[in-house]
């Protein structure tokens, strides 16, 4: 080690490796996965490392001194692009900066859009914890985040063996929206549907695909909108069910294919607002009054909502609240536990 002072500029993770008396795998494996290496090599790889100038990725200093890497991972099932566009995402993503922001805690997003490379971003992320949205137990990234052996939280998903999640009562959500239309005076309805499981089969959604539901919100407000409108005397099989990707603009054809198609369809149901705008849109574009003709609520309360022609009636979630509790209870400021959040009913002209 007499040349460290020369070695410093270029110094590499082989030379790291070398002066510990380690393999480079073993080396590299100190920074990135720290958990398969014994604590006492791992050790005297981070201490040659301090002295012939390798820092390794910025984050391991903190690890160094305080055994935690200081950030949040949040695993969404949609790409990055999906997750700061779509309205309730970034609320969600707000809470959970603001809980980061008051920790002093940086935040990591991973996409699960392709999953072979979020389980190489999953398994090298330097995090003290994982948050996972809307997805399901039943597949390889959730299996690589509890590989980590690290906190996991889950929101608005269930998912077996997680630290704590944190839940809208979707339930009872879904089943307001539909006693408000049908106190409204709507009797023909559909319900249109956020997308049920991974396989994508956007357009009319029979008894088959309904019963194939993997998604829990989904099965939460389907469940609750055909209670509330079995409890009315209306058949299940009366409704239209339409399921929808969440674009207003994929919602507005479908809307307008649904309507020349069931031109008796008088209430609407959406399973979110931004499904819900599009539905506005194709109902306009199909010569139909709102509400005069045809009512339509959505789910999610957005501030978009307000600004419609009419103003979308909703059901109103706490996503910046939800996406703070998920975080708190994370990174150990809040106790684990299974959280269920209510909604409430915002009426507008869409509906009144």
């Amino acid at each position: 080690r007499g040349d460290i002072a020369r070695m410093a500029k270029r110094v590499r993770l082989l030379d790291v490796a070398k002066a510990a008396g380690v393999s480079q795998g073993t080396a590299s494996n100190a920074f990135g996965k720290p958990d398969l290496v014994r604590k006492e090599v791992r050790e005297r790889i981070l201490e040659v490392a301090r002295e012939l100038g390798y820092r390794g990725p910025h984050v391991m200093a903190r690890m160094l001194r305080t055994g935690k890497a200081g950030a949040l991972g949040v695993v969404f099932p949609d790409n990055l692009e999906y997750a700061f566009s779509d309205p309730v995402a970034i609320e969600l993503l707000r809470g959970v900066g603001r809980e980061c922001a008051r920790q002093a805690v940086n935040m990591m997003i991973i996409s699960a859009e392709n999953p072979e490379q979020a389980i190489t971003a999953i398994n090298n992320a330097a995090v003290d914890a994982f948050l996972v949205h809307c997805y399901s137990d039943d597949n390889d990234i959730i299996s690589a985040i509890q590989r980590r052996n690290q906190p996991l939280v889950c929101i608005d998903t269930d998912i077996a063996g997680a630290a704590g999640t944190v839940v809208l009562d979707d339930f009872a959500g879904a089943q307001m929206a539909a006693r408000h239309l049908i106190d409204c005076g709507a009797r023909k309805f559909a319900i249109l549907s956020l997308q049920a499981n991974k396989a994508e089969n956007f357009g009319p959604m029979n008894a088959k695909r309904r019963g194939a539901v993997s998604h829990r919100v989904v099965r939460e407000r389907l469940g609750g909108y055909h209670a509330a409108l079995k409890k009315a005397g209306i058949a299940i099989e009366d409704i239209v069910h339409i399921e929808c990707e969440n674009m207003s603009s994929h919602s507005a054809e479908m809307v307008e294919t649904m309507l020349r198609d069931h031109p008796e369809i008088d209430g609407i149901l959406a399973m979110s607002d931004v499904i819900a705008i599009g539905a506005l849109d194709g109902a306009r574009a199909s010569g139909r009054k709102i509400p005069d003709d045809l009512k339509v609520i959505g789910f999610d309360g957005i501030a978009e909502g307000e600004r419609t022609d009419p103003p979308l009636s909703s059901i109103r979630q706490d996503s910046v609240e939800k996406g703070r509790l998920a975080a708190e209870m994370a990174l150990g400021e809040a106790e684990s536990d299974n959280r269920v959040l209510e909604t409430s009913l915002l009426v507008r002209g869409s509906t009144a």
